[in-house]
């Protein structure tokens, strides 16, 4: 980030509402003392006896989604279940509350979705530490179906609000939530971690290094990888591929094998879950991020068995703003000379494997696949850096030229402690899935390559290209500024921006990293006067310095 473009946003974002799918405006009612709450609606508990027995089965085949949740039905609407209140300037918030028992995270599914021009709805839990983006009339569908993003906790709030002098009528029906058991934050039900460091010891974060042969390479087709969450307590993986026009068609590509029993229209995917502190199959533990580069709602374009493919497009367009990336592909089917798979294992955050061995075409049981040899099934051992488990289901199987050949389908890789047991995994082709079927709802070239160029492979495109500078406004926001307890840093651009918080002297009193999407730093022992905040994007180096006024 240029550094003029760094101090307009921060001189600029204090007075300035976020972009729709960026880091935006906090819940109007935490600013407000209002008289009612509505009743929290408490959903019965679950037996997890059963549920811990079907996982104890089902983690053991990749070509199943993974289970981190079960789906609730709750039947609520602006009419049954929530709370309106009239706000003496004319404004109105509708509110419902819901508590899961135990519940790592919640979110959740609406059947009908609709929001006039003006409103914003958002999610958010009882502590005030977990937000969703804000949806807007952006978001309705003529399906009237939209699924949210996890917020952490057993307790979730929906807000509406609705600006004075605003007309319209919402309409919000909450068909379920799904109560997620293994994400987040260590549950005491089970005696280890679920979700951040839920994957094998063996596994790598994506920002490992694999060799200086691809690392460079790594460090951008990594941006194109999402955590898919299926709307139904599944998770897969996907990846944001691009297409012949270069035009930033947000196509999603995943396993056909995760369309089932879920509907796209309530798909949520999530970007950039990258640990900025990576363990490198050493059993460490893998540093977190909170991030809101999530999106909501996909419409399925083709999918096929042959390969094990299905490609949607996601309803939304990725924010300018968004430092992602539009994946290149290889349709030719020649063997790579090795092959990388980045992935979100057991719903973890990203990590990444590499067979130096070279996939081989084989048909496994009717499906075309490449196969990552190891085990009694073709040559070679296995990854020789790191596995794919359950939930890596749909992860893109990279060339050695970055460029997308497949997407994972099954197999039996895992970890064995450290080590990798050395076993296969299948991956669906891509020369199989482009041309398979007779019609564009079963084959990926009519989408891929519209204009029928006959192109073999095209280049990963980058989202922050040629995009003008002052669309960068609103991608940080620093308040409140003068500040008495503590100021909020809230960041949906930069995944490794860090800080040091000085004194008029220059000493240091915090620092840290401010990669999350709401980031806190305590004031409220320090004097009155002068302090700065200095912050650094660690990606390119560039930095600035903000002044921020302590008055008590």
């Amino acid at each position: 980030m240029k550094k003029t473009i760094l101090s307009f946003i921060l001189f600029f974002a204090i007075f300035t509402a976020y972009p729709q799918g960026g880091g935006e405006d906090l819940p109007e009612s935490w600013d407000l003392n209002l008289a009612q709450y509505p009743n929290i609606i408490r959903l019965p508990s679950l037996n997890f006896e059963t549920i811990m027995h079907q996982d104890s089965i089902n983690d053991l085949d990749k070509s199943m989604p993974w289970r981190y949740g079960i789906e609730r039905p709750v039947p609520i609407n602006m009419e049954h279940g929530g709370l309106w209140t009239i706000l003496p300037n004319g404004g109105k918030i509708w509110q419902a509350t819901i508590k899961s028992e135990g519940a790592l995270n919640l979110s959740v599914n609406f059947d009908d979705f609709f929001l006039p021009p003006g409103a914003r709805l958002q999610l958010y839990n009882h502590e005030h530490t977990d937000v969703t983006r804000t949806y807007t009339n952006s978001q309705n569908r003529i399906n009237g179906q939209l699924g949210t993003w996890f917020v952490e906790g057993d307790v979730i709030w929906i807000e509406y609000y609705q600006p004075p002098g605003f007309q319209g009528t919402p309409r919000l029906q909450i068909n379920s939530v799904i109560h997620g058991y293994r994400m987040g934050r260590v549950s005491a039900l089970f005696n280890d971690n679920r979700g951040l460091n839920d994957s094998g010891e063996c596994n790598y974060d994506v920002n490992c290094s694999i060799g200086n042969d691809f690392d460079a390479t790594k460090d951008l087709v990594k941006k194109a990888v999402a955590l898919l969450n299926l709307g139904n307590g599944h998770l897969c993986s996907a990846a944001l591929t691009n297409n012949a026009r270069n035009d930033k068609t947000p196509y999603l590509l995943t396993a056909n094998h995760c369309l089932e029993n879920s509907n796209p229209a309530l798909w949520s995917v999530r970007f950039n879950w990258v640990s900025p502190t990576p363990a490198c199959g050493n059993g460490d533990e893998s540093g977190d991020i909170q991030t809101n580069f999530t999106l909501s709602g996909a419409e399925l374009k083709a999918h096929n068995s042959l390969s094990d493919f299905a490609l949607v497009e996601l309803f939304d367009a990725i924010p300018n703003s968004w430092d992602v990336v539009f994946a290149g592909w290889d349709n030719s089917d020649t063997n790579p000379l090795f092959g990388v798979g980045i992935h979100h294992p057991n719903g973890d955050i990203m990590k990444i494997c590499r067979d130096d061995t070279g996939a081989q075409k084989i048909d496994a049981n009717g499906t075309q696949v490449w196969l990552i040899g190891g085990g009694t099934h073709g040559s070679g051992d296995g990854w020789e850096i790191g596995t794919t488990e359950s939930g890596s289901s749909g992860s893109p199987l990279f060339n050695d030229r970055g460029k997308i050949i497949g997407q994972l389908y099954a197999g039996q890789s895992a970890c064995n402690g450290l080590e990798n047991n050395k076993d296969f995994d299948i991956y669906g082709r891509f020369a199989i899935s482009w041309n398979a079927g007779n019609t564009s709802q079963t084959r990926l070239r009519d989408w891929l390559d519209p204009n029928n160029i006959g192109l073999t492979s095209i280049e990963t495109l980058q989202n922050l290209l040629n995009v003008p500078d002052f669309e960068f406004i609103g991608d940080l926001k620093i308040y409140p500024n003068p500040a008495s307890t503590s100021i909020t840093v809230m960041n949906n651009r930069y995944p490794h921006l860090s800080y040091v918080f000085s004194n008029i002297m220059g000493q240091r009193i915090h620092s840290g990293s401010l990669s999350n999407t709401m980031n806190t730093i305590a004031v409220d022992n320090l004097s009155e006067g002068v302090y700065f905040l200095h912050l650094t994007d660690e990606d390119s180096k560039d930095s600035i310095t903000k002044k921020i006024i302590v008055k008590k």
